[in-house]
Parts: structure tokens; C-alpha cells; sequence
């Protein structure tokens, strides 16, 4: 399968060039290539920032769309976007993520799709995180964010830029292998979103996932094991 062969003829590796087609390619593999499971279905988006992916997932054909954004001035920021007509169908929502899923699997709140935007970095209990989506009873969870690349079931200490200036404090960031144990010992079905899908010539803006080191941006479904 190959993706937007032709999608960068011309770029000349600008910034804002190299957002659009890192935007264009995340559409491609964590919306588009799902659009069958949006459509029609209740999504709930943790890690909403601005509001920006939830007019994505509406447009998409999600019924209605839950965005969890813990920085309020994002949240502001979705209130200044333009209404395409899709504004209706959102509903975000200022709020601590796990405090916000929790509150909603309390009230017996059910989810189609949920989708976590860097969110597991510095969580430290996976499963109970993932005890609190299954609550939700999510027939679809995609994710995508910052993991140590190792497969061993570990977490690393990560140190953010603003703790090197004195601001800020470390945390720890789960493994690849930490993801993949806490999901099968939990009951899903976990598959790696594969990122090599995209030729080479149309990966500018997107060297995190194609790391290295130590870490790397990578992106996963889940699907509960005994869905009907």
C-alpha cells in the first residue's frame, strides 16, 4: 500500500510545508484509513488540543465527537475556528483525561471509538488507564504518540526541554513492549499502525516516526477481544 505518492512534488521543505504534509499524512493513516468505523459512531478524542482533529472526525462522518483537552487555552482556541456547519456535533471539553474518563465511565457513558493523542506519555498506571477505556466499551481505540521504542516491558525516564531550563519535571514514558504487555494482559487485540506504508519521498515533517533511538513517535489500534 502506498500513500500520497505524489502528495509533495514541489515542496522545498519549509516549515509550514513541512506541517501540511505531516497533517495531511496523520489525516491519511489515523482518520482516513479508519473512516469506516467514524462513520456513524460516537468518538471520543483525548488529547483534542484546539478542536482541530474533532472538525476532522465529524467531517469523517463521527455522529458526535467528545474532545478531552487539559490545556484550557486550546480549548479557547476551538471556540475561535471557523464553524464548517460541524460545530454542532462537538462537544469539547476542558478537563483532566483520566478524571474525564472516569466521570464518564461512571455516568455508564459508551464510546465507539476513542482516540488518545499523546496521552500516554507520563501515565504511570497503564492498567488502570486502560481498565477505564474498557469501561467505555469502545468497539475501536486508536492512539498515537511518544514511546520508547524498546520492546522490553519498561518505562524511560524522559526529560522534556522546559526541564533542562529549570521549568517542568521528568516523566516517564511507557515502552512499545510496556503498551503491548498492559494491552493483551488487559484482553485486546493490539496492531502497530505501519508507517513504512508512506514512500520515502513523502515523509517530510514526519522524522519522529522514523526515529532510531531510544524513542519514537508510533501510532496503534486496540480492539476488545470478545467484541461481538
Amino acid at each position: 500500500m502506498a500513500v500520497m505518492e505524489n502528495g509533495v512534488a514541489g515542496f522545498m521543505g519549509d516549515g509550514l510545508t513541512m506541517m501540511a504534509n505531516r497533517t495531511q499524512a496523520r489525516h491519511a493513516l489515523l482518520v482516513d484509513a479508519f473512516r469506516h468505523a467514524i462513520a456513524d459512531s460516537t468518538v471520543m478524542l483525548v488529547g483534542a488540543e484546539d478542536g482541530a482533529w474533532c472538525y476532522a472526525l465529524a467531517a469523517a462522518g463521527g455522529l458526535q465527537v467528545v474532545g478531552i483537552e487539559k490545556n484550557a487555552d486550546q480549548v479557547d482556541r476551538f471556540m475561535r475556528l471557523p464553524d464548517v456547519g460541524l460545530r454542532e456535533r462537538i462537544d469539547m471539553r476542558c478537563a483532566d483525561p483520566i478524571e474525564e474518563l472516569r466521570s464518564e465511565a461512571e455516568a455508564g457513558r459508551q464510546y465507539d471509538v476513542i482516540i488518545l493523542f499523546d496521552v500516554l506519555d507520563g501515565i504511570t498506571d497503564l492498567y488502570q488507564f486502560f481498565n477505564l477505556l474498557i469501561q467505555l466499551k469502545p468497539r475501536l481505540v486508536i492512539a498515537d504518540g511518544l514511546f520508547g521504542s524498546s520492546e522490553d516491558a519498561v518505562f524511560m525516564i524522559e526529560r522534556p526541554r522546559e526541564a533542562l531550563a529549570g521549568n517542568g519535571y521528568p516523566y516517564l514514558l511507557p515502552s512499545r513492549g510496556a503498551v503491548a504487555m498492559v494491552a493483551y494482559d488487559m484482553g485486546f487485540d493490539l496492531d502497530w499502525i505501519d508507517w513504512n506504508v508512506l514512500d520515502e519521498d513523502v515523509r517530510l515533517g514526519l522524522s519522529d516516526y522514523y526515529a532510531d533511538g531510544t524513542k519514537l513517535r508510533a501510532s496503534f489500534t486496540l480492539i476488545p477481544e470478545d467484541i461481538d
